[in-house]
């Protein structure tokens, strides 16, 4: 079940109490389970006063939907930050590792620094001098992870609009690097591309 926004904003306020703090980010990445593209983190930090109605995190919104929710944020949010991770970086350093690194520099480049940080899912990404809150699922609990997952989501999905236009066979605009089945066809017919991971052939 999905919580709505004051549900997710109620969630936030009780980690503010919790640990006694008021500013506090969320953290979150897109693009784990994609074949080609890049990974990309977001970083978002809310305070006390801040409330966008009907918040949700980003699977469970429409395109357009996400977009509307996007401007919400880059006017609410006391900082946004992101970070991309090539996918020459993911193909040297491997999946996990890029995941790792996504999130932590995406939280490095915060100007301003939160007093906690919640994490989506187990994954510590060893942020220094910042507390942190790892949580399974975060992304439908906490609104300032939704927050993140939306601005990550964003960002990626217009990255992959861009590869569409330089290399259209691959269909990269609608499937957005995802390995689905029109998207393994072509690469079993044309082959890889510049923007595919390394692993990708093991889907054909």
């Amino acid at each position: 079940m999905l919580l709505c926004s004051n549900d997710g904003f109620q969630f936030d306020q009780k980690i503010r109490e919790k640990f006694n703090v008021n500013l506090i980010a969320g953290v979150d990445e897109v693009g784990r389970g994609c074949i080609s593209g890049p990974l990309v983190a977001a970083a978002v930090v809310f305070d006390a006063s801040t409330n966008i109605p009907h918040l949700k995190e980003s699977k469970s919104l429409s395109s357009n939907k996400r977009i509307y929710f996007f401007k919400q944020i880059l006017s609410s949010a006391k900082f946004i930050s992101y970070h991309i991770v090539s996918v020459e970086e993911i193909n040297k350093f491997g999946l996990s590792k890029a995941n790792y690194l996504a999130m932590k520099f995406a939280v490095d480049k915060l100007k301003i620094k939160p007093q906690l940080v919640i994490v989506d899912g187990f994954r510590n990404p060893y942020i220094e001098n910042i507390k942190q809150y790892n949580l399974i699922r975060a992304d439908k609990k906490s609104a300032v992870v939704a927050a993140a997952s939306i601005v990550a989501k964003v960002i990626r999905d217009k990255i992959m609009e861009i590869y569409h236009v330089i290399i259209p066979d691959y269909d990269f605009g609608n499937n957005k690097g995802y390995p689905t089945k029109k998207h393994i066809s072509v690469i079993s017919e044309i082959g890889l591309c510049e923007f595919h991971r390394y692993y990708a052939y093991k889907f054909v």
